[in-house]
C-alpha cells in the first residue's frame, strides 16, 4: 500500500475509553494491521465490535484518497497534453510571425507607421494568455454552479444510514445507551436532518460520509442531552 497514513477522529475515542488496556491494546494493533495489510487476526467480540467502526472509517477515507489520486493523475495527464499542445502552437506562431517580418523586409516599402513585428507576436501571445484565462474561468464557473447545484435529499440519506448494518452498530455503541438505541435511531435521524436543515447547512453533506460524521457530532452534543431531559422523573412529596 503506497498511502502511510491513517485518519482518526477524537469522536472514536469515547465508546471505548473504558476498555481495559489490554483491549486497548489489542484493538491499537489491529487498527494498524488492517490499515498496514487489510486483514487483522480473531479479535474478542467487544474489541471486534469497536475496531469494525474504526475499520469502516478507514475504508472510507482511504476510497476518498484513491479517489483523489485518480483525479490528479487525470488532470497531469490533461495538463501534459496541453501544454505540448500550447507549445507547438506557439511553435507555429513563431514561425508564422517569423515569415511575416521576412515578407516585410522583402517589400522594402517606407510607410511612416511601420508596424514592428514584435509588436504582433506580443499580441498574438497576449491573445493566447487571455484565451487561456477565459477557459480557466469558465470552468470554474461550471465546476462553482455544478457544485451549487447538489441537492440535499433527506429521505435519502436516512434511508442509506439505516440499511446500513455496520453503522448502526457502531452508533449504537457510541450512544451509550446499547441495543434500545436501534429502535430510537429512525425518529433520532428525522431530529438530526430537522437540524441541519435549521441551521442551513444543508449543502454541507454532499455525501454519506458527511451525513455519518455529522450525525455522530450532533448526537453527542445535542441528540443525548434531548434524550436525557426527555427521560428524567419528577418526583413529588406527597402530603
Amino acid at each position: 500500500m503506497d498511502k502511510n497514513s491513517i485518519l482518526l477522529y477524537l469522536s472514536d475515542y469515547e465508546p471505548v475509553k473504558d476498555f481495559s488496556l489490554e483491549e486497548k491494546g489489542m484493538l491499537f494493533d489491529a487498527i494498524f494491521e488492517y490499515a498496514s495489510t487489510g486483514s487483522t487476526n480473531n479479535l474478542p467480540p467487544v474489541v471486534l465490535l469497536a475496531f469494525k467502526f474504526f475499520r469502516m472509517h478507514i475504508d472510507e477515507n482511504n476510497k476518498k484518497w484513491n479517489e483523489i489520486k485518480t483525479k490528479r493523475i487525470e488532470a497531469g495527464s490533461k495538463g501534459g497534453k496541453q501544454k505540448a499542445a500550447s507549445a507547438k502552437q506557439n511553435l507555429a506562431n513563431l514561425a508564422n510571425a517569423k515569415d511575416a517580418k521576412q515578407s516585410q523586409a522583402n517589400l522594402a516599402v517606407n510607410v511612416n507607421d511601420n508596424v514592428n513585428v514584435n509588436d504582433t507576436l506580443s499580441l498574438t501571445l497576449s491573445h493566447l494568455v487571455e484565451s487561456a484565462n477565459e477557459s480557466v474561468s469558465e470552468s470554474e464557473s461550471v465546476n462553482e454552479r455544478e457544485e451549487a447545484n447538489k441537492v440535499f435529499n433527506p429521505q435519502s440519506i436516512k434511508e442509506q444510514l439505516l440499511s446500513d448494518e455496520t453503522w448502526k452498530e457502531s452508533v449504537c455503541m457510541q450512544s451509550t445507551l446499547g441495543v434500545s438505541f436501534i429502535s430510537m435511531l429512525p425518529d433520532q435521524l428525522d431530529k438530526f436532518i430537522a437540524y441541519i436543515v435549521s441551521i442551513g447547512e444543508e449543502r454541507s453533506i454532499s455525501n454519506i460520509s458527511d451525513a455519518k460524521r455529522r450525525f455522530t457530532y450532533w448526537w453527542q452534543n445535542h441528540g443525548r442531552k434531548e434524550v436525557q431531559d426527555e427521560n428524567k422523573q419528577v418526583y413529588t412529596v406527597p402530603n
